[in-house]
C-alpha cells in the first residue's frame, strides 16, 4: 500500500466527499422537520450529529469521519450503484447516532466528541425520547431502500437484520457488564460474540449493503461480510487497547476510561483469566465496585493487568482481525484505488500503536 503523506492526504479528501453528501442529506431532512412545537426535538438530533450548537445556532465545524456511510458509498461507487444504496447508507448512520444516544443514557457519559450529552443538555427523558425519534426515522430510510427496484427487499433484509443484531450485541454487554465475574457470561468469548454484534454488525452491514445494491453474486458479498466483521471487531478491540494502554496524548481522549469505568473489556478478561490468589481477588473486587476506581486504584489495576500477557494477546487480536480485514479488502472485485482506500481506512480506524 502506498503511504506517502499527499497520497494518504487524497484518500482522506475520497472520505470527505463520500460524507458530504450524507452530510447534506442529513442536515436538509433534520431541519425540514424543526417547525412547530416539537421542533426542540428534531434540534436536539441535528444539535447530536453536529450541524447547530446547544443554543440550536449553526455551527461550521466537523462532524466526523462518518466512515460507516462514506465506506458504503465509496464501495458503491466502485459497483457503480451509489444511487441505489444512498438510503441504506443514510440509514446506517442515523442508526449508528441513535445508539450512541442511548448508550450516553446507559452509560451516564456527559461527554461524546468533546461535547455535552444530549441527556446532560436536556435530561434522560429528552435523550430517550429524541433517540427513539431518530429509531423511527431510520425506519423510513428502510423502508426507502426497500423500494429500490430489483434489490430492495434483500436491501431492506440486511439492514434490519444487522440492526437488530446491534441491540442483541447491546443486550449481551449488559449482562457482560452486570453479571458476577466468574460467571459463564463473563468471557472472552462472550465478549467476542457481543462486540461482533454491537460493533462488528454495523460495519458489516455498511459493506455488504454496496454488494447488495449493485446485484454482486453470493461470494463477492460474502468478502464484504468478512472484510467488515473483521474490521469492526479490531476496531472494537484497538479501542479497548488504547483505554488501557495509551495516554491522552496518543488518543485525544480520556486516558485509561474503561478501566476508571471498570468495564469488562478484552484486556481484563484476558488478565483476570491469569491471575491467581490475591491479585484474582483484588482485581474481582476493584471491577464489583460501584463507583468509579480513583488514579492510585486505576494504577493499581494497570500493574496486575501488566504482569499478565493481556497486552500481548490484545494486540495479537488486532492483528489477527486487522489481517482477515485486509486480506477481504485485497480479494474483493473492486478497482486498485478502491482497495488501497480500503486498506488505507483500516489503518486509520485500527492506530498502529494498539498492533505493537
Amino acid at each position: 500500500m502506498r503511504d506517502s503523506s499527499a497520497e494518504v492526504s487524497d484518500f482522506e479528501k475520497a472520505l470527505r466527499r463520500a460524507s458530504t453528501p450524507v452530510d447534506v442529506e442529513l442536515s436538509r431532512s433534520l431541519a425540514r422537520r424543526a417547525k412547530g412545537p416539537d421542533a426542540r426535538m428534531y434540534n436536539m438530533l441535528r444539535y447530536f450529529l453536529g450541524y447547530i450548537d446547544e443554543d440550536f445556532k449553526p455551527v461550521d465545524a466537523p462532524t466526523g469521519k462518518r466512515f460507516r456511510p462514506s465506506m458504503c458509498l465509496m464501495l458503491a461507487d466502485a459497483y457503480r450503484s451509489r444511487a441505489k444504496v444512498f438510503e441504506a447508507a443514510i440509514a446506517i448512520e442515523l442508526f449508528h447516532n441513535f445508539t450512541l444516544i442511548h448508550d450516553d443514557v446507559e452509560d451516564r457519559d456527559e461527554m461524546r466528541r468533546g461535547k455535552p450529552t444530549v441527556w446532560k443538555l436536556w435530561g434522560v427523558n429528552d435523550a430517550i425520547n429524541s433517540g427513539d425519534a431518530q429509531l423511527l426515522l431510520v425506519t423510513e430510510r428502510v423502508a426507502r431502500a426497500a423500494l429500490v427496484p430489483k434489490v430492495g427487499a434483500k436491501l431492506s433484509q440486511a439492514l434490519t437484520e444487522a440492526f437488530i443484531e446491534v441491540i442483541e450485541g447491546q443486550h449481551l454487554d449488559f449482562l457482560l457488564a452486570t453479571a458476577p465475574i466468574g460467571s459463564e457470561v463473563v468471557n472472552e468469548e462472550r465478549y467476542i460474540l457481543m462486540t461482533q454484534k454491537k460493533t462488528g454488525a454495523l460495519v458489516r452491514v455498511a459493506a455488504e449493503a454496496a454488494g447488495i445494491a449493485a446485484g454482486k453474486d453470493a461470494r463477492e458479498l460474502a468478502k464484504l461480510r468478512r472484510f467488515g466483521s473483521a474490521l469492526g471487531l479490531a476496531f472494537q478491540i484497538a479501542d479497548d487497547y488504547a483505554s488501557t494502554w495509551s495516554t491522552a496524548d496518543e488518543t485525544g481522549k480520556d486516558a485509561y476510561s474503561d478501566l476508571r469505568e471498570h468495564k469488562r473489556t478484552l484486556p481484563f478478561l484476558l488478565a483476570y483469566s491469569q491471575v491467581k490468589g490475591g491479585e484474582k481477588a483484588r482485581l474481582k473486587d476493584l471491577y464489583s465496585k460501584e463507583n468509579q476506581l480513583s488514579e492510585p486504584e486505576i494504577r493499581e489495576v494497570r500493574s496486575i493487568i501488566d504482569g499478565t500477557d493481556a497486552r500481548t494477546y490484545t494486540s495479537a487480536r488486532i492483528e489477527l482481525y486487522t489481517a482477515q480485514s485486509r486480506t477481504s479488502a485485497r480479494s474483493l472485485s473492486v478497482p486498485v484505488e478502491t482497495r488501497e482506500f480500503l486498506l488505507w481506512l483500516i489503518d486509520v480506524l485500527v492506530p498502529k500503536t494498539a498492533k505493537e
